[in-house]
């Protein structure tokens, strides 16, 4: 048995009235890769085209994270702007805007197998004539790195007192203090549980 689909005509733009065109926005990042350590700074820019700004009577801003996945879809807002149709027509169209804010060092970028995070920038743009054209780039939010500084104090492993450590694995005195003492509170427990 043989199924028999019907034909339908294909739609065609007109060309006496010139292309259809419709509205977009174009969201730039400030890095090319999309990738942002976390506590640090987001730029980008944003404008509207093949639209005239006495068609539009608002824009919203949104940077944003995302859950998706089991359990509740979680929402965070980072930045919002409004701008309303007086805002927008002290510029030209082609002008571009700029975003800038701070991201938190948390939730950071995440694709898991039952949930993941996603950050976004959105622009929605609302049209007088009732219709919502929205945008999003997405971006992600990494870890930052290791804080590296200057050490005065030579470690074992080098003599040079302008050497380089890294401050996430630098003990103070009660941390080297700690470090000493575990070895024997680890024989400690070892012979409570032998007797």
């Amino acid at each position: 048995m043989a199924i028999v689909l019907p034909k339908f005509p294909v739609a065609r733009v007109s060309t006496a009235h010139g292309v259809a065109s419709h509205p977009a926005v174009n969201i730039t990042l400030c890095r090319e890769d999309g990738t942002y350590a976390s506590g640090s700074q987001l730029q980008c820019s944003w404008r509207i085209s093949r639209m005239t700004l006495d068609q539009v009577s608002g824009v919203e801003v949104t940077v944003l994270w995302s859950t998706d996945g089991k359990g509740d879809e979680d929402i965070g807002v980072i930045h919002f702007q409004r701008y309303d149709a007086e805002n927008l027509n002290a510029s030209t169209p082609d002008d571009r805007r700029m975003i800038q804010c701070r991201l938190p060092a948390a939730p950071l970028s995440y694709r898991g197998h039952l949930v993941q995070i996603d950050w976004c920038v959105r622009i929605r743009v609302f049209a007088k004539d009732g219709r919502e054209i929205v945008t999003e780039q997405p971006f992600y939010v990494i870890a930052c790195e290791s804080i590296v500084e200057p050490s005065n104090e030579p470690s074992d492993d080098t003599a040079s007192p302008n050497a380089v450590k890294d401050v996430s694995l630098d003990f103070n005195s009660k941390g080297r203090r700690f470090r000493a003492a575990l070895p024997n509170a680890w024989s400690r427990l070892r012979g409570r549980h032998s007797n």
